[in-house]
């Protein structure tokens, strides 16, 4: 069973008061963390069960109870490991334990680090792990007490204009008011009062700055940009439609408020940049130039960088972006640095080019998986050719899947793959309400099929939309998403997301990173074999923490549906990530007259006009045929006319 799965099943133990079952679950992810957990001093049983928690970890009291509320109760194995990381560089391993029992990882920053004090993590794992938390936890954590401090500054600046306008309290509300502005929306939370003191961009009264980003999230697209955004968003006090309901949310929440989220990530939003206060900017590789140009983002002054989706994001960053960010030296920063890069296919080859190129610090830099934690040390290259090892890479990428998944093989004969895809729908479909008669769902999870299918691009995509929809009609609901030429991407995502649609038609970076709750099953119509990333983002859309699994249900699959001649490439595929999978039969959908009621004949029909290929339809060259079509002669009408005048 995979971690992603074992950590579902947790989740759904407490959750449902099953505390043997918990206990049992709990023990065993303890084994697994514990093995793979760096210690300098060799075997550290002491955190065995301490990094379980939050609190354990050194995650400061108000976010713990704001995560609680927010049903993450306990860390996965991923955040403990990206967490221990920095508790290791910062030497809480080699204290006495009751000295740090207390303390959490911004009071050890302070104690322990030095101005300019520079700390790198990779964060490797498979998707769905958790590592968006990974990061966004210890950010908070060690940016608390400059947020709080923040909050009484822009407070006390609205104090001191004075209520000249009778708007004081509405100017005091937005600034506690948690805000995210710009990713293509109207500003989200506080009021559409428009504040004048300290939400313009002013240092405030006491001259201490609250303009400057503490903490930069770069990502490679702008989907992923709003769904971090808000989760952060929660994260700080917001309420979004999954918690606007929860009035516990709002009133437990106890830590700083009016946390400001600047999102650069469209071109309209990069036209006017972070003029407003700032405590967390998120954009994309696009835009980082222009921020740093103008002065909106000032990298001496920022506390914690993310790499989201990092070995992506950091190809489509320009080098002289990057020297900015990362190559300065201690003196030249103001404060402690936190840098993590992220991502599914952010192997331990690419940290340690980091590592030799100055990206992340030497000596300073963790490695974080879901099932270990060690450092990084610069990688050893081919000095001739300066490049890395491919064979590590592949062995990197292919420890990045969750072994918990079910990979298929499907061969369609050519241009039949809609047909094939409709078929498996459909019989998905059949299965699930079949289960639900027979009773499994007692013994078993049993989920509607909620669905993403995956082509090689938006154009293919968007051909294929319609003549799936008509053959699906009444059954499943489409959508496309399609990021460079479709229609409202973010309102079909969150349609999606919210169960308005039950199939997604996609691209595999138009939806890399991205969320999915509830989803149960993959379907890919090509194999991206140029780039051995792009099947493992896709195939990461299930087998997520949260999601039905397929040990203890029917989820977790991938399913790959190729033409005869991509068939062998599947094996190749499965050899260097190092995963096995299974054939499955091509549904040929034949009726027999005899047994067939009219419904399935008509089914059958239609899909074999719509869905079939044009490919497979007789191509007719109109000049060709002209050539060859025969010469018939006929009588003419003059000589008739004459044989008929002779006649009379």
């Amino acid at each position: 069973m995979g971690l992603n799965e074992l950590q579902t099943l947790l989740r759904d133990a407490v959750k449902k008061e099953d505390f043997d079952e918990a206990i049992r679950l709990r023990d065993i992810l303890a084994e697994r963390v514990s093995s793979g957990a760096y210690s300098p001093k060799g075997d550290n049983d002491k955190r065995k069960k301490k990094r379980l928690s939050w609190r354990g970890l050194g995650t400061v009291p108000w976010l713990e109870d704001r995560l609680d509320a927010l049903g993450y109760k306990f860390p996965t194995t991923i955040q403990i490991n990206a967490f221990e990381s920095v508790n290791t560089m910062l030497g809480i391993l080699d204290e006495d334990s009751n000295i740090v029992e207390k303390e959490t990882l911004e009071e050890l920053i302070y104690r322990k680090g030095t101005p300019g004090l520079n700390m790198g993590v990779v964060v490797s794992g498979s998707t769905g792990s958790g590592k968006t938390l990974s990061y966004l936890v210890p950010m908070l954590s060690t940016l608390s007490e400059s947020l709080f401090t923040r909050q009484r500054i822009r407070v006390k600046s609205e104090e001191d204009i004075g209520d000249a306008a009778d708007d004081l309290l509405a100017r005091v509300a937005v600034q506690t008011s948690p805000t995210v502005r710009g990713h293509g929306r109207q500003q989200v939370g506080g009021r559409d009062t428009i504040a004048i003191g300290a939400a313009m961009s002013s240092m405030g009264k006491s001259g201490t700055d609250v303009k400057n980003p503490l903490a930069l999230i770069v990502v490679p697209s702008r989907e992923l940009g709003v769904q971090t955004a808000l989760l952060l968003y929660e994260l700080v006090g917001g309420n979004t439609k999954k918690t606007q309901t929860d009035l516990k949310n709002m009133f437990k929440y106890k830590g700083p408020k009016g946390v400001k989220i600047g999102c650069i990530l469209d071109e309209e939003e990069a036209k006017y940049g972070l003029k407003l206060q700032t405590d967390v900017a998120i954009t994309t590789p696009d835009f980082l130039p222009k921020l740093i140009r103008d002065g909106d983002v000032v990298p001496s002054k920022l506390r914690v960088i993310v790499y989201d989706e990092a070995d992506l994001a950091l190809e489509q960053t320009p080098d002289d972006d990057l020297n900015a960010l990362f190559r300065d030296t201690e003196s030249e920063r103001d404060f402690s640095r936190l840098t993590y890069l992220v991502g599914a296919s952010v192997t331990e080859s690419l940290g340690k080019l980091c590592v030799k190129d100055s990206v992340l610090p030497e000596g300073k830099s963790f490695i974080a998986t879901a099932t270990r934690f060690a450092p990084l040390v610069a990688e050893d290259m081919d000095i001739e050719n300066k490049i890395p090892q491919e064979k590590a890479t592949f062995k990197d990428l292919g420890m990045c899947l969750d072994p918990g998944l079910r990979y298929e093989r499907v061969i369609a004969p050519d241009n039949s793959g809609l047909v094939c895809l409709a078929r498996m729908l459909r019989k998905e479909l059949k299965d699930y309400e079949n289960d639900l008669t027979l009773g499994k769902n007692e013994t078993m999870k049993i989920q509607r099929p909620k669905v993403v299918v995956f082509f090689p691009g938006e154009e293919e995509a968007r051909a294929a939309i319609e003549p799936l929809r008509d053959a699906m009609w009444g059954e499943y609901k489409l959508c496309v998403l399609l990021p460079k030429s479709g229609v409202n991407p973010l309102n079909i995502m969150e349609q999606f997301k919210n169960g308005q649609t039950s199939v997604m038609l996609a691209t595999p970076n138009s939806v890399r990173g991205l969320d999915f709750a509830d989803l149960t099953h993959v379907y890919t119509l090509y194999l991206p074999v140029d780039d051995t990333r792009e099947y493992l983002h896709l195939a990461g859309r299930v087998g997520r923490i949260g999601q039905v699994g397929s040990v203890a249900g029917k989820g977790g699959r991938v399913t790959s549906i190729l033409r005869p001649d991509e068939a062998e490439q599947m094996v190749e595929l499965a050899k260097d990530l190092n995963f096995n999978f299974v054939d499955i039969e091509y549904e040929t959908g034949e009726i027999n007259p005899e047994s067939s009621d009219v419904e399935e004949m008509r089914r059958y029909l239609e899909d074999k006009l719509t869905l079939i290929s044009s490919a497979e339809e007789p191509v007719l060259d109109l000049d060709e045929a002209e050539k060859n079509r025969p010469i018939v002669q006929y009588e003419d009408d003059e000589d008739e006319d004459e044989e008929d005048e002779g006649d009379t």
